[in-house]
């Protein structure tokens, strides 16, 4: 087995793979909830102000970006599906009439 050195600890070479991509998983997950914060607050900020200060939102995103990044996609994808499905229904709706 080989063994790489990351800050004086032996990690296995299939351990570390999974480390570093984890580690993509969640800089992608960051850049994807910042990017959907600043959205946000850009809807809530009024023309005359100088904008909002996220702070503690900005904190939390690091750290649960993974699980925020998930649950928004999955509300995303359920939201997309029953629109979907409703406009299926109308459609059907209509050729009956």
């Amino acid at each position: 087995m080989i063994l790489v050195h990351l800050v004086g600890v032996r990690i296995p070479e299939g351990q570390l793979k999974f480390l570093i991509m984890y580690f993509y998983f969640h800089v992608i997950c960051v850049i994807y909830c910042y990017y959907q914060l600043i959205k946000k607050y850009r809807k809530l900020s009024n023309p005359g102000m100088i904008g909002v200060s996220p702070g503690l939102d900005a904190i939390m995103v690091v750290i649960l970006a993974p699980a925020l990044a998930i649950v928004d996609l999955s509300l995303t994808w359920i939201r997309l599906y029953k629109e979907a499905e409703e406009a299926r229904i109308r459609n059907n709706d209509k050729q009956i009439l």
